[in-house]
């Protein structure tokens, strides 16, 4: 978080990026910050995740940390990028296997989201970002669901006279609107350019260009034995900037469970989210020796690894509504993708399991 930037005042211009990293993320004021009745994510919040949609969702990836662990012959560490308040990791915690783990830890920027993880979790690690923990010293299991969502990106309009950058500007009443200008650096056409990517004339798209350098952070950091996991929504960017189907972006916001188109609108108090483009993650870990597996939707993973089974109940129309959600075809259990990828000895050992789970 830049604590020089400030919400923009009459006249005063802050590229996309700027603002979202203010409107999430500012100390005080941002989104993920504030102290509320129920965190952003969850029943009582804004919008559900899939770690907060039922416990069966940890008593799934307790499982495959158990399996990973046995196969590897080593307990494991298990870090979860972006732990809200920490529920995911709580559920987790009881249902874990004896010697499955040897260390848990926990990063997350909001201020108030640690507080919560170390007051309840004391026995896992948590810090802002992952140069804040230990390097591992053993297997590394990275979970990261709906992180890179939320990462700050720019954006973006095609106009005859080429690539513009739409900015955020106070009118003087102080509501704020799009206006657009130059782009802020010329990363932005550099970067379209380097997926190929040509826009047709009025699309609107977002560029996010911090992606690739976060996850090769992460993946550094992760080591040389390690599995990493990505929840999130998204696409290729083939598919990502089809004019056809996203002509003018993916960027909105959530408040109260129901969708924000004016993400302008009350700063602070609704989410802002844009699609993810995995080929920036794909190639971070080609880039740092991470092979990885094909995309896939998620309640296809969930299914293979034995979601239906674990919920306890003997047929698919008496599953709980929060695990119909994580599996259907027509909500999370598509739109959500999961990504692995892996390195070492722990990346052969998932490959083994996952093998084996497959038709």
């Amino acid at each position: 978080m830049n604590d020089g930037l400030s919400f923009p005042t009459p006249g005063q211009r802050l590229t996309f990026a700027q603002y979202m990293e203010l409107a999430l993320y500012h100390p005080r004021w941002g989104y993920y910050s504030r102290s509320r009745e129920g965190y952003p994510a969850g029943p009582k919040g804004d919008f559900v995740t899939a770690p907060t949609a039922h416990p069966s969702f940890a008593a799934l990836w307790a499982e495959i940390l158990a399996a990973l662990a046995e196969r590897r012959g080593e307990a494991l560490i298990f870090v979860d990028l972006g732990a809200g308040d920490g529920s995911f990791l709580r559920h987790l915690v009881r249902f874990l296997h004896a010697g499955t783990t040897k260390r848990l830890m926990a990063v997350e920027v909001s201020p108030v989201g640690r507080d919560a993880v170390a007051s309840t979790l004391p026995e896992v690690e948590v810090a802002s970002c992952v140069a804040g923990l230990a390097s591992p010293s053993n297997p590394c299991l990275v979970f990261a669901s709906e992180l890179y969502d939320a990462l700050p990106c720019h954006l973006v309009e095609q106009r005859e006279e080429g690539l513009c950058e739409l900015f955020v500007e106070a009118t003087e009443n102080g509501t704020l609107q799009l206006v657009p200008g130059p782009p802020s650096t010329p990363q932005l056409q550099a970067y379209l350019a380097s997926h190929g990517v040509v826009l047709h004339v009025g699309q609107r798209a977002e560029v996010r260009l911090e992606a690739r350098n976060h996850h090769e952070q992460v993946l550094t950091w992760a080591g040389e034995d390690a599995v990493v996991f990505v929840l999130d929504y998204g696409y290729p960017a083939r598919s990502l900037y089809n004019a056809k189907a996203r002509r003018g972006g993916s960027l909105v916001g959530y408040r109260h469970h129901r969708l924000v188109t004016n993400v302008l609108s009350s700063p602070g108090e609704v989410d802002i989210t844009a699609h993810v483009n995995w080929d920036d993650l794909l190639l971070a870990g080609k880039g740092r020796g991470f092979e990885a597996l094909p995309v896939e939707p998620l309640g296809l993973f969930l299914t293979r690894w034995g979601l239906l089974r674990l919920s306890r109940l003997g047929d698919e129309a008496t599953l709980p509504w929060e695990v119909r959600a994580l599996v259907h075809p027509a909500g999370m259990g598509s739109d959500l993708k999961v990504l692995v990828q892996g390195k070492g000895a722990l990346w052969e050992c998932w490959q083994e399991l996952d093998e084996q789970r497959r038709p």
